[in-house]
């Protein structure tokens, strides 16, 4: 890092990369900014600083900051300026993260500060801070946290999501979201051009479980939009002033039409986004900036190079390749030979198989079981067959209705989904998953989407990345799921591999299961 390398560390759940980060970080540059994923990850990076004896501090959106306002609204429906609390004190984080920010929202209503601006000026003045991606790769979120992160050490964890950057700014057009809209407003004018684009994006947004370019998506004129923002001005006003600040749907309208990218149509929403990460990507080909990748499951470093576009020099490091000696826990790997999730082979009777296959696996688990789907559609295909004890993910689960399990059960997850790369069933160190169960092999559909990242990232490196893309996208939704069962070295778990096609050296090498037990119905 002194030599400006950027530092890609593979290395598995529960071999100390955490606090060797920090470690590394603080010795290095004295401070460290850590870039997480998700909320969830705030924790470990407290405790493993507290261990340090390093100050800490993070950041957390305005939405769950504000004492005002719930959880779900867009950061710009909170209009600061006008609030009567618009003010910060010096804090000092000394509690879990969450437990911190409960007490600080409740003092600042009473005491009249702003949590979410306390927080913010907090960071200047901490060893170690915590930001989610947004914080650090969306360029103006970046900059107006007015922090030199060329004076830290930047760590990005679950650095395996780095393909998934354009996410950030992705925007959803939908009927719900305009009824929503409308349900909010009185101004007739604003109603009816929202009526009118409601029977539009019914035409064009399809329910198709892949993303499809729309190029002829529905319009608004300049002046219809503007129309809108006042409309939306005049909602953010009166909620502040009656502190009572909950999603202004029509925010999501006027982000839809300012956001830049394709569209595309994908379960029934019209999906704005832009086709690569690389303007989010960019920032770490700083060289003024000492950065360490970090991930149980990171993509090679070709990879890194020729999809991510990672210019400057990498330092790849894998630490059971290096300590030679194994850091994770042990698989028994079973593999079935009579089922597919081929889109060819796509059949009732093969829906019918993958139920019994899960019946017979549930039936002799220890514990909880995780089921891994490739698609929503063939999950719900398969598990409307599957009469027991189940949680069967959709867009409105969450981690807490995993927690709040009580028996052995089957959890039903899509690929890269919350659950499949979020959950972590542990009592006393130990993993509470006993199997994952992959049912086919989770590769990315090959739709308009997929099609155009290749292209344009074809354009950028002069490199055909399609099949890079489709197989390693699958690699790293396998090795997530396995993961759930594997949270320390001490864990075991078997891993039921539901398609024949894994009966290969590629993916018998790449997972770990050289001689797995072969097995038919």
């Amino acid at each position: 890092m002194k030599r400006g390398f950027l530092v890609a560390l593979n290395s598995p759940t529960g071999s100390g990369k955490t606090l060797f980060s920090l470690v590394v970080g603080t010795e290095l540059k004295g401070k460290v900014a850590y870039i997480v994923r998700t909320h969830n990850e705030y924790y470990p990076v407290y405790r493993e600083s507290k261990r340090l004896e390093k100050s800490f501090s993070f950041l957390v959106s305005k939405a769950l900051a504000c004492p005002f306002s719930t959880a779900d609204v867009n950061p710009e429906d909170i209009k600061c300026s006008s609030c009567d609390i618009f003010s910060s004190i010096p804090i000092k984080v000394d509690d879990y993260p969450f437990s911190f920010l409960s007490k600080l929202k409740k003092e600042g209503e009473e005491e009249g500060f702003c949590p979410y601006y306390s927080l913010l000026d907090s960071l200047s003045n901490s060893d170690v801070i915590v930001l989610t991606y947004p914080y650090f790769f969306i360029p103006r979120l970046r900059e107006a946290l007015g922090l030199d992160f060329s004076q830290y050490v930047v760590v990005v964890d679950e650095a395996h999501n780095l393909d998934r950057l354009n996410e950030l700014e992705e925007r959803k057009l939908n009927i719900t979201i305009i009824d929503r809209a409308i349900s909010q407003i009185s101004n007739t004018t604003v109603i009816e051009i929202l009526r009118r684009l409601k029977e539009e994006v019914k035409k064009k947004a399809l329910s198709e479980e892949k993303y499809i370019l729309v190029q002829d998506y529905p319009k608004l004129t300049d002046n219809e939009l503007e129309i809108i923002k006042e409309e939306y001005e005049a909602l953010r006003e009166k909620m502040i002033k009656e502190k009572r600040i909950k999603q202004i749907y029509l925010n999501n309208i006027i982000k839809f039409y300012e956001t830049e990218g394709k569209v595309f149509s994908y379960k029934g929403s019209l999906v704005k986004k832009p086709i690569t990460p690389e303007k989010y990507i960019s920032i770490l080909n700083d060289p003024s900036l000492s950065v360490i990748l970090m991930s149980g499951t990171l993509q090679s470093k070709e990879f890194l190079r020729n999809v991510l576009g990672i210019t400057r020099q990498i330092e790849y490091i894998d630490t059971e390749k290096e300590m030679k000696k194994k850091l994770s826990g042990t698989i028994d790997c079973i593999l079935a030979l009579d089922v597919t999730s081929a889109y060819s082979l796509r059949t009732k009777e093969m829906w019918k198989k993958y139920a019994s296959y899960i019946l017979k696996i549930f039936y002799q688990a220890k514990g909880y079981v995780l089921a891994v789907f490739p698609s929503y559609s063939l999950m719900n295909e398969v598990m409307k067959l599957v009469n027991l004890p189940k949680l069967v993910e959709d867009e409105k689960t969450s981690l807490e209705d995993v927690y709040k399990l009580k028996e052995k059960s089957i959890i039903a997850a899509v690929a890269r989904g919350k659950l499949s790369e979020g959950i972590e069933l542990t009592k006393d160190g130990k993993s509470l998953i006993s199997d994952v169960v992959l049912v086919g092999i989770p590769y990315p559909a090959v739709d308009d989407y997929l099609k155009l990242q290749a292209e344009e990232i074809s354009k950028i490196t002069g490199q055909d990345v399609k099949d890079l893309l489709i197989n390693t996208t699958a690699l790293i939704a396998v090795k997530q799921a396995i993961g759930r069962a594997i949270r320390s070295v001490n864990d075991r778990a078997n891993v039921w591999l539901l398609d024949k096609r894994y009966d290969s050296i590629m993916w018998k090498t790449k997972i770990n299961c050289l001689n797995p037990k072969k097995i038919k119905l």
